[in-house]
């Protein structure tokens, strides 16, 4: 048995320093092998909700990205500024540890109030006020989003060009 658990830890080690070098190497995103996180523990939409889930792929260099979240909605469109109202909840799956978000809005738009020229109109998507958000890229567990049914979440990956503190003048 000992001489099982020397063989089997040799290969770990011989397997990982190979996964090191090759990431190493500026190889493209890495293909990692892993149990998805199933839906099954999380709830189900409410009435009138849909659940959304964001899975992203593996990537040599995660712990250097961010992702930014914004929910919002397809809705016509001129050149005035729009938003919706509305409020995201960060909860906590009890007993998995595992963080979902719960947006809230009751679909109210607000707009600045200029006169745009005629055939400005378009469809956008208009997010929702105060509800983006932006957080460390992982892989390894989806993002889920309880959003209204005429709702959506878009997400955009991206590396922070600089970061900085403010200094008291």
């Amino acid at each position: 048995m000992p001489a099982f658990k020397l063989i089997t830890t040799t290969a770990l080690v011989l397997a990982s320093t190979t996964l090191m070098q090759t990431t190493q190497a500026g190889s493209p995103p890495i293909q990692v092998v892993s149990p998805q996180v199933t839906m099954q523990p999380f709830p189900k939409p409410h009435a009138g909700d849909k659940r959304l889930v964001i899975r992203l792929p593996a990537r040599a260099d995660e712990a250097s990205l961010l992702v930014r979240i914004t929910p919002g909605k397809l809705s016509q469109v001129d050149c005035n500024t729009q938003s919706y109202a509305g409020t995201l909840e960060t909860k906590t799956l009890q007993g998995w540890g595992y963080n979902f978000y719960v947006l809230r809005s009751q679909g109210h738009a607000m707009s600045t109030m200029m006169a745009c020229p005629p055939n400005s109109s378009r469809t956008a998507f208009v997010p929702v006020a105060g509800a983006q958000q932006t957080i460390s890229y992982n892989s390894r567990m989806p993002l889920i989003y309880y959003v209204p049914k005429d709702f959506n979440v878009q997400y955009e990956v991206f590396v922070p060009q600089q970061r900085g503190s403010a200094r008291p003048e």
